[in-house]
């Protein structure tokens, strides 16, 4: 448990609760109810108040380059009006360099009249922090467009396919974290006005906002890659059609020479050509003029 007061405002930060920490929360009068479901994170995000506080649930999502994707992360908010707690569940690292701007009094002045400042200016650094977490969807996103239209190595076609699902997880696991927020960021500026007073009420519509600019963010991104998606399903099946056109044109080609080679290999006495003198040559011109006239067919049905 960490502990920061400047002026008349206190943020406790706890990282990952135990008995002691539940204890000493209980001694400010926080409801028992709501201290066990700080116990274990909570799946779902929401907002509540009460008469003395407010608690509030948020997830935000953290890029795990390793599994290359996005996971969320949970942090509890018990908000009074002198006073934030946050309780987070493992590392969560915009949190903590929020953390240590303010232990090292670069952030003094989010610490103003009531804690709605500083909860304000800690949800904005936590949105600033989703915004950054997606440059590197940007970024794939720029590298694959690239690749699609690009000059493609049949060898990189199949890596190229998985690259897409790839990022396409990392967009979903996204937007499955922010979505859910939507309601809980609109009932923080009802409540959060009713509790603070209505001259709070920019300051929660600017976090909404940044909320905002994620999402739409996330939608265009999730918007690109799907048209990336399309035009490289659309090249894949053009290349697929071009390589079926050519085996089935190889396969009419080679069907009539087949059925000649057959009848030539017939066992019977009265063969046309068979036994006179050059005939195999013969048969191999026949099958030549086939070809040939097969070939110049097709050329005039633009077929090749």
């Amino acid at each position: 448990m960490q502990k920061i007061q400047i002026k008349n405002l206190t943020w406790i930060d706890i990282n990952d609760p135990n008995q002691s920490d539940i204890d000493y929360l209980k001694s400010l009068n926080f409801y028992p109810a709501v201290l066990n479901e700080l116990k274990y994170p909570t799946l779902r995000p929401k907002v509540e108040q009460y008469d003395d506080y407010l608690y509030m649930v948020l997830h935000f999502p953290i890029y795990h380059p390793r599994e290359k994707t996005s996971k969320s992360v949970e942090i509890d908010f018990l908000i009074t009006k002198y006073a934030l707690v946050t309780v987070r569940y493992g590392k969560n690292q915009p949190l903590q360099e929020f953390w240590n701007k303010c232990k090292n009094n670069e952030t003094e002045p989010h610490f103003q009249n009531t804690s709605a400042s500083l909860l304000y200016y800690m949800l904005q650094e936590l949105n600033n922090f989703s915004l950054r977490q997606i440059d590197h969807i940007t970024k794939k996103i720029d590298v694959l467009e690239k690749k699609v239209f690009g000059t493609r190595d049949p060898k990189e076609e199949e890596k190229l396919v998985e690259e897409i699902s790839i990022i396409r997880r990392d967009i979903l696991d996204f937007r499955r974290t922010i979505k859910p927020q939507d309601t809980i960021l609109d009932s923080l500026k009802v409540r959060g006005s009713e509790f603070f007073g209505h001259l709070t009420i920019p300051y929660f519509s600017d976090i909404i906002g940044d909320h905002m600019r994620v999402w739409e963010l996330l939608e265009n991104h999730k918007e690109t890659i799907e048209s990336l998606q399309q035009a490289n399903d659309s090249l894949l099946s053009h290349k697929t059609n071009r390589i079926m056109k050519l085996i089935t044109l190889f396969a009419v080609i080679v069907f009539p020479l087949t059925l000649l080679a057959s009848l030539f290999g017939m066992n019977s006495q009265h063969t046309p050509i068979i036994g006179t003198n050059n005939d195999f040559w013969m048969i191999i011109g026949l099958m030549m003029i086939a070809t040939i006239f097969m070939v110049i067919i097709f050329k005039r049905k633009k077929w090749l």
